[in-house]
Formats: C-alpha cells, structure tokens, sequence
C-alpha cells in the first residue's frame, strides 16, 4: 500500500476566511509539491459542507492540471467518523482506481487529489447516462475486497454507536423546544432501531464494501471522459448490499433543499437496479443475460426497506451533530425532517414482500 507523509501540523479552519494560504497550509503544499512556490498558488473554496471545510490550491493557470485538495476536518466530528478508517479507504480504493490519491495527513485534516467534472444536480443524477455510469460504479466499489478488514455490515454497529451518544437535551431554549416537541422519544427510536435491525438482518443480504454517503455532491460526473467519480469516503465500510443503493436513491432528496418527492418511483428504481445488477454478474464473471425480472424485483424490496435505515441513520447522526458541532447548519431541522420521512415511509415500506 502507498505511503502517505504524516505531517505534524494543525491548520485553523477559522482563519482560512481571511487568509486560503496559511503559513501552515503552505508547509504542508511544499511537502506535497516541493517545487510550488507561495506567489504562484491559487486557493478556491469548495466548499463548508456539513462536516468539513474543503480547500483547493494549483499553481496560477494550471488548475486543470493538477489541484491539491486540504480537508479539514470540523470539530467533534471523530466523534462520528473513525478517521484512521477513512485514510485506509482512500489508500484501498485509489489503488483500486476509484478514487484520487491521498497524499498526506495532517493533525485536523488529509491532502489528497481533484477530480475534475459536475458535481451532480437533482436533474443530472436522473440523467439516463449518469445513472448507469453510477450503477456501474457503484458495482466497482462494491467488489473492491480490502485486505485485513473482515467483510462484516457495519451498519447496526454503527448506529448502535450513534444512540449510545445520542443526547438527551440541547444546549439552547429553542433547540430544546423543537428537541422535545419535534423529535421521537429515545425510547420510541430504540424501539424502532430493534425493528429494523431484526427486519433487515433477516434479509440475509450480501455484504460489499460500501460507500454510504452517495449523497449528490459526492458524485463527480465527468462528460468529456465519460465517467463518475465517488468522493469523500469518510463512512465507506462493509455493509449490506441494497444499502448502499437505498442510501443513495434516498440522496436524490438534496441537503440543502430537501424534497423527498425527489424519491425515485418503482419504475425508475427497476431499471436502475436492473442495470447494476448486470453490471454485477459480469464483474463477478457470470453473464448479466441471467439477471431475471425475480432477481431485480427483490432487490427493489430490500432496497426500499434499506431506505428506512438510511433515513434512520443520518436523523439520529444529525441530531447528535445539533448537539455537537459548531458547523453552521441546521443539523436539528435536517434531523427531525429524516426522522419524519421515516416515520411516513415506515409502515409501506416494511410490508413490501419479496417475490414468491
């Protein structure tokens, strides 16, 4: 596996505002590219995100050459993320040609490479090229086998994690109002969390290494080279299957302006499953001629119970996040929003058979 230059150095998102090139920041470039100098670098925002801030730094003029991208990392978020996880994803997967290079990591944050492209819109992803080059994407990722890690789902270990530090008060009066009057009980979650961890395990899903965070903007769509790229690997660990899939059809939703109407109706998901399903019987060596109309239509059970998972995990992840981060967002609307969807999703989707 590549080495990574561990670099001791901390780098305070908060002054970047005023100032993209910090002296640290510029020390951790010189180890990256030596031969960089301060005068020549251009900074460009990408972006806050939820969870982190990200920066990119190339050389005036060459920004479609070679871009350098500096995550830093938001405050508290170890709490959620298991960081040392994460850098081994990216060294498996960009040898795996999945996803850029990691360079090096720093005290609060890694170096890594660009991928040029779109990030992806909510009419984009639907585009009919798009989503197969994601289908077929998503199956390279998923027969990715990293050495030393044990193909187990980590998907109730997580969560289990999650609700064991899930809070029980907010920090502000008006927080603790919405917290209170908004929110299912704790008792109410666990309860629902044994219901879909029994329903789910049962299944007997397959289990491939995942991304589980397919959300749009994690989703690089390059036209000219014809291809996706997936992003930002901070979640990816085994886990079930039609997870991962569910994770993302229930991403199509957005961040920032959520409409889960933006849900992909049944028709839509056949096709789309049926495509990765081909897709994954001849990356596994079998011919994709034999994926049945059985075979797609049970995926698309399990895929829509996987959904409620989804919508289960990033409610009670935002809701610790309300309590802990100081990123700027509305973690607690966006949490009592997914905890509804949930809850209106719940009772359809769990009462979806599998074929005969």
């Amino acid at each position: 596996m590549s080495q990574v230059a561990k670099i001791n150095i901390y780098v305070d998102a908060t002054k970047i505002v005023g100032n993209p090139l910090l002296p640290e920041v510029y020390e951790i470039l010189k180890i990256i590219r030596p031969g960089w100098r301060a005068e020549s670098i251009e900074p460009k925002k990408f972006t806050d995100g939820i969870t982190n801030l990200l920066m990119g730094y190339y050389e005036k003029g060459k920004f479609d050459e070679d871009v350098i991208l500096l995550r830093i990392y938001g405050e508290g978020t170890e709490m959620m993320i298991d960081r040392n996880l994460e850098k081994k994803n990216v060294l498996v997967l960009s040898e795996a040609g999945c996803c850029p290079p990691l360079y090096a990591e720093f005290n609060n944050g890694i170096a890594y490479g660009f991928v040029h492209g779109q990030t992806l819109e909510p009419d984009t992803v639907r585009d009919d090229r798009v989503k197969r080059l994601i289908a077929e994407e998503m199956c390279r990722m998923h027969y990715v086998k990293p050495e030393g890690m044990e193909p187990k789902p980590q998907l109730f270990i997580k969560l289990q994690k999650f609700l064991n530090i899930y809070p029980d008060h907010l920090d502000t009066p008006e927080k603790q109002k919405r917290f209170v009057e908004l929110l299912p009980s704790k008792d109410k979650i666990l309860e629902d969390f044994s219901l879909l961890k029994s329903q789910l395990e049962a299944l007997n899903c397959e289990i491939v290494f995942s991304h589980n965070d397919l959300l749009l903007k994690n989703i690089i769509y390059s036209k000219e080279k014809d291809k996706v790229t997936f992003i930002d690997h901070e979640y990816a660990m085994f886990n079930y299957q039609p997870h991962d899939i569910a994770n993302h059809f229930c991403e199509y939703a957005g961040v920032d302006d959520v409409d889960f109407s933006r849900y992909p109706g049944k028709e839509y998901q056949l096709d789309w499953i049926r495509h990765y399903l081909v897709c994954w019987e001849e990356i596994n060596g079998r011919p994709g001629s034999g994926v049945t109309d059985r075979d797609v239509e049970e995926m698309y059970v399990k895929v829509n119970k996987f959904a409620l998972a989804s919508h289960f995990f990033w409610a009670t992840w935002s809701i610790i996040q309300a309590k802990y981060s100081k990123i700027d967002f509305d973690f607690l609307g966006y949490g009592i929003m997914k905890f509804n969807e949930f809850l209106a999703c719940k009772d359809e989707f769990l009462s979806l058979k599998l074929p005969d």
